[in-house]
């Protein structure tokens, strides 16, 4: 029987051994732990008689818990979500104490169990039918810290753990603590060397990305050196970042582009005229923000931009070298533009004192024929000044932003019609323009020129201006280089009227004004009473009998004394309308059809209008 025994416990160290040198070559296997612990597990619960199931726990920092990392004997779906706290139920117990712990009864096992929370209880239950008959739990411990735990559960109250098995499981946890450690050394490393080869690719990345933008920067240099168009400056960044690329004047209009047709261009337009009256006097940041599928970037000096760069980015941001190669696409086109406006203004600085001569009354015949055939026009031809005044509450930067965007918006208009005959200087707060034409043309065509040119250049400038600024005077077309002078004193003059009657509007003829400018040689309180000494008696018996014969009387007028026009606006029968006349010629005891009276009540009316109804 002796001999029995001594066999069989030889029979048991020897599966006990066996075990111990397949779990080590399990472990040497690989140095992903996590890629053999599963097996280890299986291996310990098949080797060892008495489990049934079993269990890995590894200690979670993130969680703060034990989440289990392998098993056998359980439904992995529900265990593998328990996480145990330090001193929950068997596992946590063994974890928190850093020993093994045998419980050998299915009684110490309910007691260590009640400690588990009701979400962990409700996954055990779900993933085994009953609770084990007896558990032992086994620390993993790395040299003086603990992180983690072996569990074996045997569910069958006939069998039972022996110390071998315990001195076994507690062997193949020493493995396991090995085995982890060189894991976790191996992650470490691996981690630093797929750092290294992150920083060797992006040393490499950087290295390419610097040459690609020398390379551009260098490409964009040479245009700007040999002065190649807008379309070059497209042409070349649109290839370089594989984005569509349109460069706008300040006024929206395309002067180049990579694309036939351009998306959003209506969209491209408004964000650019938004911006120009949005920066009245201030700086603007180098870059517009994206809105809807394009990108803005200014061109030129930032108070009042040359023109706009847009790149059709489709929301998606500008990577570091396609930055540089926007930004280097920017100075260039920029430069031109800037190098462009230093032309017009040194060719208008030196037209300037020659127009100022043609202008001048004080210079004879001779100095305006020299300064005439010097700026090259002819002496005969048909003249008209126009005057567009900056007004004087515009000051400091608002101010240098408002002339900014009238030469700009002139310059414009040049650049469509180069046919345009026009001369520009600025005097005081004031921008001359002088149109010319030749002398076989005649005076209508003049009008027609200068009429044309100034709608463009009012709707132009109010597509960046929420509200009328400049106020604009035209003189009377005349014939000949000497009689420019009077031309240029009735702009002056029909600048004065708009500004002292704000009625009028902010652009006139001077030929408009009619009679009513001798009314500028007049005081206001000089103007009020001349016009309620005629009007007074009907306004009088307007307050008294609420009617409209004060509306009749001014709609009567303005059609030119046309009985049946003014019935038709004020929607009357004409005898009503005839009616109404006579009794207001009773009112104020005048007759219409006497020269004098009808002179004396259009002038009245006009007045009372520019005065009390603006």
């Amino acid at each position: 029987m002796t001999r029995g025994l001594l066999e069989n416990e030889a029979e048991l160290s020897k599966r006990q051994l066996h075990l111990l040198m397949q779990v080590s070559t399990i472990f040497n296997s690989s140095l992903d732990f996590y890629a053999v612990i599963q097996s280890v597990i299986e291996e310990a619960v098949s080797a060892i008689e008495a489990a049934d199931g079993g269990v890995l726990f590894l200690y979670n920092s993130d969680k703060k818990g034990l989440s289990v990392a392998a098993s056998s004997g359980f439904r992995k779906k529900s265990v593998n979500e328990v996480i145990l706290r330090p001193g929950e139920s068997m596992t946590g117990l063994a974890f928190e104490k850093e020993k093994t712990i045998h419980f050998q009864t299915n009684k110490e096992v309910v007691k260590a169990m009640n400690t588990m929370s009701a979400h962990n209880a409700a996954l055990y239950h779900k993933s085994a039918q009953d609770l084990p008959m007896s558990t032992i739990c086994i620390p993993i411990k790395k040299e003086k810290s603990c992180t983690g735990v072996i569990v074996l559960d045997c569910f069958n109250e006939e069998k039972s753990f022996s110390e071998n098995d315990i001195r076994l499981v507690e062997a193949i946890s020493s493995q396991a603590a090995i085995a982890l450690e060189n894991a976790h050394l191996y992650r470490n490393k691996e981690v630093s060397i797929k750092k290294l080869q992150q920083f060797n690719q992006t040393v490499v990345h950087q290295n390419e990305s610097l040459s690609k933008s020398v390379e551009t920067h260098h490409a964009l240099s040479d245009i700007a050196v040999n002065e190649n168009s807008f379309q070059d400056i497209c042409s070349y960044l649109s290839d370089s970042i594989g984005k569509p690329v349109v460069i706008f004047d300040p006024f929206g209009d395309v002067k180049a582009t990579s694309l036939e047709d351009i998306p959003s261009i209506k969209s491209i337009r408004k964000a650019i005229l938004t911006h120009l009256n949005s920066m009245k006097g201030k700086m603007v940041s180098e870059v517009l923000p994206v809105e809807h599928n394009f990108m803005l970037f200014p061109l030129g000096r930032l108070t009042f931009p040359l023109g706009y760069l847009a790149i059709l980015s489709e929301k998606q941001p500008l990577t570091r070298f396609e930055h540089s190669a926007v930004f280097h696409a920017c100075t260039v086109a920029g430069l031109q533009l800037m190098k462009k406006e230093a032309m017009d203004k040194e060719e208008q600085r030196l037209t300037s004192e020659l127009l100022i001569n043609v202008l001048s009354a004080q210079e004879d015949e001779s100095d305006k024929g020299y300064a005439a055939s010097r700026l090259g026009i002819s002496m005969d031809g048909h003249f008209t000044v126009a005057v567009v005044e900056v007004p004087h509450e515009f000051v400091g930067p608002e101010e240098e932003w408002l002339r900014s965007c009238i030469h700009s918006a002139i310059s414009h208009l040049l650049d469509i019609d180069e046919g345009k005959q026009l001369l520009v200087t600025e005097w005081g707060r004031q921008l001359v323009l002088l149109f010319y034409v030749d002398g076989s043309n005649g005076i209508e065509f003049s009008i027609t020129v200068v009429n044309d040119f100034m709608e463009k250049f009012n709707d132009l400038v109010d597509t960046v201006m929420t509200e009328k600024i400049c106020r604009i005077g035209i003189g009377k077309p005349v014939r000949g280089i000497q009689a420019v002078e009077h031309s240029f004193l009735e702009a002056k003059k029909t600048i004065k009227f708009l500004k002292r009657f704000t009625f009028a509007g902010y652009s006139s003829w001077y030929g408009e004004i009619g009679a009513l400018r001798l009314l500028l040689n007049n005081k206001e309180a000089e103007l009020s009473d001349y016009a309620l000494e005629y009007l007074s008696p009907l306004l009088a018996y307007e307050k008294r009998r609420k009617g409209e014969l004060f509306q009749t009387l001014f709609v009567y007028l303005s059609t030119g004394q046309d009985l049946k026009k003014a019935s038709e606006q004020l929607h009357v029968h004409v005898n009503t309308m005839n009616y109404r006349i006579q009794r207001i010629q009773e009112i104020l005891n005048m007759d219409f059809n006497e020269p004098s009276d009808r002179l004396n009540i259009q002038v009245a009316c006009n007045i009372y209008s520019y005065l009390f109804e603006a």
